[in-house]
């Protein structure tokens, strides 16, 4: 099923020979780590915190291999508890940190994967030997090990010289790990793009070859790969090599069809994509933005189209945009499911942006009713990355965050120590019902007397 050239035998670095040191492992890690090497068992850090620690960038979480048993993992580690249904997963909670273990196991039987689909993997439960967990991973970057015991790393499949080349390559022949599991075209995307690498040109061949096979991976997967695309500052790279190798095609069709008909309109784009690359430089920019400006374009040319056919009208311009950005919007939501505080929050921030080149007024109850909506540090945000995109406009954004510095949630908070600030109203959270009329008293509690009830009676 493989083509390994050369890797069946394990390249091992001792410690002398790596930069990796226990002083940038998560102390908690390390602890599951330790304990469960005290029980004889073997525990390797994982996957891409190793890589990123070779790399010298900061791990988003430490993953843990072992050939302990779910059970066993359960049964050492009272703070553990199992996940999943097809393979089971150990979740060891440290407070709101979670330290996924996982047993070791191997790639399926070519003759079990089989289904109309073609490769489409459905099966990935067996167990199995380190060598043969790191062979069924994606990509060699991802497929390095860190022994606790030897405090070496183990390599089973090149990935050491392909972080050294800066080459994201997959595990074995592309077009079979590609049909097995389309969502790992997306995967090499986004790897490319977050670590500045480039991508092995038998890979790029396959996903122009085998991008159509996205449709038979699971749509909740591919929404939530469509938002790991916006990758914190490199966001442009991502879409635009995922538009380049066919994905978009496949992923956002409306909108590649849209690019695809000029190249004005793709140069629009990239430079709305780099405005926000530009803001992720100084803060973390939220999806919500990052989606209002990936479609930005779009909807601003669907809104002018809406305005011609209504020409002599009377219409508002930030209607036109919220029109626009629902037509444009819906298909994509509807077929994807995206939650809905990210793409009504994205609406609001493509039909209320503009309203920051108009400086505020603190005697404004209208502007002070604006800052303390809900939504407001989110269509800041996106103004701020439209003032990257529209230079020429007069923005008044240090105006705005002055007044909402003075007069907004944070400032009321500081004068009244049981304000809660306010919720995004799309969220789940705001969107939830609350009972109405008195609550009913609970099970064995004595029901509140009415005033009238309660009161003495006239002897």
């Amino acid at each position: 099923m493989f083509f390994l050239r050369k890797r069946n035998k394990a390249k091992i670095i001792p410690r002398a020979e790596h930069c990796l040191s226990r002083r940038d492992i998560d102390p908690d890690a390390l602890k599951v780590l330790y304990r469960l090497a005290s029980l004889n068992y073997d525990a390797y850090l994982v996957g891409g915190s190793v890589r990123d620690l070779l790399l010298g960038r900061a791990p988003k979480d430490f993953d843990i291999g072992t050939d302990a048993r779910p059970n066993e993992i359960r049964h050492n580690f009272k703070n553990c508890f199992l996940v999943g249904k097809r393979f089971r997963l150990a979740h060891i909670v440290f407070g709101k940190k979670v330290i996924e273990t996982a047993t070791f196991r191997k790639a399926p039987n070519p003759n079990a994967v089989q289904d109309e689909h073609g490769l489409y993997q459905s099966e990935d439960n067996t167990f199995g030997t380190p060598q043969e967990d790191a062979l069924r991973r994606d990509f060699t970057v991802n497929g390095l090990f860190y022994d606790i015991k030897t405090f070496s790393i183990i390599d089973y499949v090149g990935g050491l010289k392909d972080l050294q080349d800066k080459c994201i390559r997959s595990i074995g022949d592309p077009c079979i790990r590609f049909r097995e599991d389309p969502v790992r075209m997306m995967r090499a995307v986004r790897f490319a793009a977050k670590l500045g690498f480039d991508i092995c040109p038998n890979d790029i061949k396959a996903m122009k070859k085998f991008a159509h096979e996205l449709a038979n991976a699971s749509i909740s997967r591919i929404c939530e790969e469509i938002q790991r695309l916006f990758v914190h500052g490199a966001t442009e790279r991502s879409i635009r090599l995922a538009y380049e190798y066919g994905l978009l095609d496949n992923l956002l069709p409306s909108l590649a069809k849209w690019m695809h008909e000029s190249k004005e309109r793709e140069a629009k784009v990239w430079a709305s994509l780099n405005a926000l690359d530009t803001l992720a430089q100084t803060q973390e920019v939220s999806n919500a933005v990052a989606f209002a400006m990936l479609f930005q374009p779009f909807v601003a040319e669907t809104a002018e189209t809406i305005r011609a056919k209504n020409a002599g009208k009377r219409s508002n311009l930030n209607h036109l945009r919220r029109i626009a950005a629902e037509r444009v919007l819906t298909p994509i939501v509807k077929y994807y499911r995206f939650p809905r505080a990210l793409w009504m929050t994205a609406v609001d921030i493509l039909e209320l942006s503009d309203r920051f080149t108009n400086r505020p007024e603190a005697t404004s109850s209208r502007d002070v009713r604006f800052i303390n909506h809900g939504l407001f540090p989110e269509i800041l945000q996106g103004a701020e990355a439209f003032k990257h995109l529209f230079p020429n406009l007069s923005w008044q954004i240090d105006a705005w965050k002055r007044l909402y510095r003075s007069a907004g949630p944070a400032a009321r908070h500081e004068a009244d120590g049981d304000f809660v600030p306010p919720v995004n109203p799309h969220s789940r959270k705001a969107r939830r019902r609350r009972p109405r009329g008195r609550r009913k008293p609970r099970a064995g509690a004595p029901a509140k007397q009415t005033a009238e009830a309660s009161a003495p009676t006239q002897g």
